[in-house]
């Protein structure tokens, strides 16, 4: 970036010489001009000449002494921003370093205000510096949030890891040949050991998404998919007694187009999200309606629902409402996530509107 900066300018700086140019091409007409003073009058032959070299030597002195400035300026500015770059790791230095030359191109244009050449580079190179400053605001945010990511990955995975050395260590001690605890306690490292699997797996999984995964897209039933998805999820709504149903709106020969295996995975990750936070005997509904070319699918519960000012976060890595509660229940925290990239990677969205204390609604749609 600074390297193109720097290079950039030296090409635009070339500009400069239009007085050279200017001087050289003239010669043609000041030869010939002066030939026709000279043979109506010596003394004003003298005059013109005199006065031409005088505009020309003017021009000569301005563009020379504004080319080593403005040479002077762009190699103190590159070596600032090469000293920027090499230096430190801080972002907001580097920010602050190239807002300060920024504004010291502010102050110089107006030095350089005679000069509409010299003028159109300095408007280039602050473009350029404005960009340059765009990126570090990115770059800056990239790095908190991969710093954020990484301490939440960590703090999520020493909960199981921590539970499951504490199981082995007192089987260990000699729980091992304790008939009344010892298969407790393997259970529990066993469970530990799923969870952490689990969010390994989801890890994977969001990296991939990030990263851009390739999709396998063709048509498919969608009432189909829902169908196959709620009976595969069937035992775990059981053990609380949850009333799940479908309502379909449209036909089963309705078909989406997308990625039906990533999608299905979104419909799981849904369902698993409602049944957590559902209370025992309560409902859930998914339901698929038809409006102009895209079928929209719902997942609705009865659950606890979401304080508002939560929701804008709900799809954040890791975010949770109840995050004692939701670690209870042996979620990854990236449930949500995970929905909203694979959705993202299918050109949609989802929506979600929640009333504490009374359920939520989902919805996403796929063009059929």
């Amino acid at each position: 970036m600074v390297t193109g900066l720097t290079l950039n300018n030296i090409n635009l700086i070339n500009k400069i010489s239009y007085g050279y140019k200017l001087i050289l091409f003239s010669l043609p007409v000041f030869i010939t001009t002066a030939l026709i003073i000279y043979t109506i009058s010596y003394t004003a032959f003298v005059v013109y000449a005199v006065s031409v070299f005088l505009i020309s030597l003017i021009i000569f002195l301005i563009t020379r002494r504004d080319f080593i400035r403005l040479s002077d300026i762009f190699q103190d500015t590159s070596y600032k921003l090469n000293e920027s770059a090499e230096e430190t790791e801080d972002y907001e230095e580097k920010i602050q370093t190239v807002i300060d030359i920024t504004d010291r191109f502010t102050e110089i244009r107006k030095n350089f205000s005679h000069n509409k050449d010299i003028d159109s580079i300095l408007r280039s190179t602050q473009d350029i510096l404005s960009k340059l400053h765009n990126e570090l605001n990115t770059a800056k945010v990239f790095k908190v949030n991969r710093n954020e990511f990484l301490g939440n990955v960590a703090h999520e995975m020493r909960t199981p890891i921590f539970a499951i050395q504490l199981s082995l260590e007192t089987l260990v001690d000699g729980a091992i040949h304790d008939d009344n605890v010892n298969m407790d306690f393997l259970n529990k490292a066993f469970n530990q050991s799923n969870r952490l699997k689990n969010l390994v797996d989801d890890l994977i999984n969001i990296s991939r998404l990030e990263a851009g995964m390739k999709l396998s897209k063709r048509y498919f039933s969608i009432n189909g998919l829902i169908t196959e998805t709620i009976n595969e999820l069937t035992g775990i709504a059981k053990k609380k007694h949850l009333n799940v149903c479908f309502e379909p709106v449209i036909k089963d020969s309705t078909l989406v187009f997308g990625d039906s295996e990533r999608i299905k995975q979104v419909l799981i990750n849904l369902i698993d999200n409602s049944v957590k936070h559902t209370p025992e005997r309560g409902n859930i509904k998914l339901a698929t309606r038809k409006e102009d070319k895209n079928v929209f699918i719902s997942i609705e519960d009865t659950g606890a629902g979401i304080p508002e000012e939560d929701l804008p976060r709900i799809f954040e890595r890791f975010y949770r409402v109840d995050k004692n509660r939701s670690r209870d229940m042996g979620g990854s925290g990236l449930g949500l996530s995970i929905v909203k990239h694979i959705l993202e990677l299918h050109g949609t969205s989802i929506t979600v509107e929640s009333v504490y204390g009374k359920g939520t609604k989902f919805e996403f749609s796929l063009p059929s």
